[in-house]
């Protein structure tokens, strides 16, 4: 009964957001969808939308949006589905990370072997500019700092450590000059003076000593 009604819930939805969607480039943000993705989730399977992601890059693009505001539901999605592909693995991990400063807690929560630290925490953005990967950075830190659950310090701290290094690493690569000024300067280096080798001592003549006795 049930499941018969998330069908009907489902169908109606879909068939009045087609009439919205006629033109190609429109967006799929119907009200609710967070919650209607979950129905389809539970009557088609997890791996049915998550190709739908692939194929349908409104509905991809709507889903990414979603996940990244950090809303619950929307997080819930992302727990429920699986990346069928490389680009969407790495539009969700940069999903995530954006939802990562409004709701690190829940994020932190979704990362494992489907979600990797590695790849959430380490600034996932294309095309940032210094000053943009510097506050996401802070944000991120701060949000970060106020998770203070047990069962979250080891991935918390594994997942700041992943991003301070990605920090450091993507200012080097936009500004070499970043490089240079953050350097450490290294000891001067000591000159080593050449030992000195000492000269054979010259050999002093040998004087006779005079005969002053007289002879007789």
């Amino acid at each position: 009964m049930r499941r018969a009604r998330l069908a009907k819930l489902l169908i109606g939805v879909m068939l009045a957001t087609s009439g919205v969607n006629g033109c190609k480039d429109s967006s799929w943000t119907p009200s609710g969808s967070a919650d209607l993705i979950l129905a389809e989730i539970k009557l088609g399977g997890a791996s049915n939308v998550a190709k739908r992601i692939d194929a349908d890059e409104s509905f991809g693009r709507a889903v990414m949006n979603g996940i990244s505001t950090g809303d619950s539901v929307w997080l819930d999605v992302a727990d429920k589905l699986t990346p069928a592909s490389a680009s969407a693995e790495a539009s969700l991990s940069i999903a995530l990370a954006s939802a990562l400063p409004r709701s690190p807690g829940r994020v932190l929560a979704l990362l494992g072997p489907k979600y990797p630290v590695e790849e959430v925490c380490a600034i996932p953005f294309l095309k940032l500019e210094s000053t943009q990967i510097t506050a996401y950075h802070d944000e991120a830190a701060a949000a970060l700092s106020r998770v203070d659950s047990a069962s979250q310090l080891k991935v918390r701290d594994h997942c700041r450590t992943v991003l301070d290094d990605a920090r450091q690493r993507r200012l080097e690569r936009i500004d070499p000059s970043y490089i240079v000024k953050n350097k450490p300067v290294a000891p001067p280096r000591r000159t080593r003076k050449k030992p000195v080798k000492a000269q054979p001592a010259k050999a002093q003549p040998q004087v006779t000593p005079t005969d002053t006795s007289s002879s007789r």
